[in-house]
């Protein structure tokens, strides 16, 4: 089967992706997995320490419940040293092996979620109601009346829209769990912006596409673009594949809203409201667009500061500052 960005052609530490979907795609490997993790056989820190737990090989059959010794022998070795690690004194997760556990954990119980309600607050574009739904392991806003702020890119009506672990859910209430999902997606766009993919440190490449004869009127997307938004990006990594297609705009404010809340200790995770970050977007950014080459302005005001970036055609920060406000009063 011809290779996709799914499953790129790497050969890391000796194990290719496709060897690595070989080994795990084994109910007794995966089980193995599941008992050195509940038992926290593994490196208690995931940095700056030897604090480590392990489980006997007699214990881990026993938990595995295989009485053939050359069956779950065999079995145990697939996964080592990969994804288990032998020591003196028994068997532990390696930190890909810990990775594997928590992306399983990260994404159970999603069926169980009932996540859909209208919120108490209305659309930032025309004042509908507001609701918000979980389906797929995404975390989506939508107005119910209006386009929204994606035009024919994503679902009508959507306001927010993100990637989110159902095991990120069980203990907020929506509101918690916007602002979380904001954060999240302002740090992952940070990654992105310098070349970091967040989710396998690969590289990433970008391109930006601008609408030549961009016009919206009446909060309706434009008629040749389908967007309300006059230049868009793709950033996708190399390695796999994890990608983001957004405005400009969104991909600066983003870089923003991280250097903003990185950056002030009196900020915290529940700032800001979606509501805000969408007014931020619509009235403080300015955006122009030139060609040959292509560059893309922006300033953006927040609060008392105003950020100045400017991007070339392949998301390179080519300028980025700073400055303090000449309009704001602090009191």
């Amino acid at each position: 089967m011809e290779q996709t960005r799914f499953t790129p052609d790497l050969d890391l530490d000796g194990l290719s992706s496709d060897e690595a979907f070989g080994i795990l795609g084994n109910e007794i490997r995966l089980d193995i997995i599941r008992v050195l993790w509940r038992a926290g056989a593994a490196y208690e820190y995931d940095d700056g320490s030897d604090a480590v737990e392990t489980v006997s090989y007699s214990e881990l059959q026993s938990e595995i419940d295989i009485d053939d010794n050359g069956k779950f022998n065999y079995h145990l070795s697939k996964l080592a040293p990969h994804f288990v690690r032998r020591t003196d004194d028994g068997y532990r997760l390696s930190s890909a092996g810990k990775q594997i556990a928590r992306t399983v954990i990260a994404v159970s119980g999603a069926e169980s979620l009932d996540f859909s309600r209208e919120l108490d607050e209305s659309c930032p574009l025309c004042g509908a109601a507001v609701a918000v739904t979980y389906e797929d392991q995404w975390l989506r806003v939508r107005c119910t009346e209006c386009y929204g702020l994606f035009g024919d890119q994503a679902p009508v009506g959507t306001l927010f829209l993100t990637n989110y672990p159902a095991a990120g859910l069980t203990t907020r209430d929506s509101e918690q769990a916007l602002a979380a999902g904001l954060y999240r997606c302002a740090l992952d766009i940070t990654y992105l912006m310098y070349g970091i993919c967040c989710e396998c440190a690969g590289q990433i490449s970008s391109s930006v596409t601008a609408c030549d004869v961009h016009e919206v009127e009446n909060g309706l997307p434009c008629d040749s673009c389908g967007t309300p938004f006059p230049v868009w990006a793709d950033m996708k990594c190399d390695t796999c594949g994890f990608a983001k297609r957004l405005p400009v705009e969104m991909f600066a404010t983003g870089l923003v809203l991280a250097t903003e809340l990185t950056g002030n200790p009196e900020l915290d995770i529940d700032s800001p409201a979606l509501d805000e970050a969408i007014e931020l977007l619509q009235n403080s950014v300015e955006t122009s667009v030139s060609t040959k080459p292509l560059r893309v302005s922006l300033a953006i005001e927040v609060e008392t500061t105003e950020f100045t970036l400017t991007l070339d055609d392949e998301m390179n920060i080519v300028e980025f500052d700073r400055e303090p406000r000449t309009d704001t009063v602090v009191s």
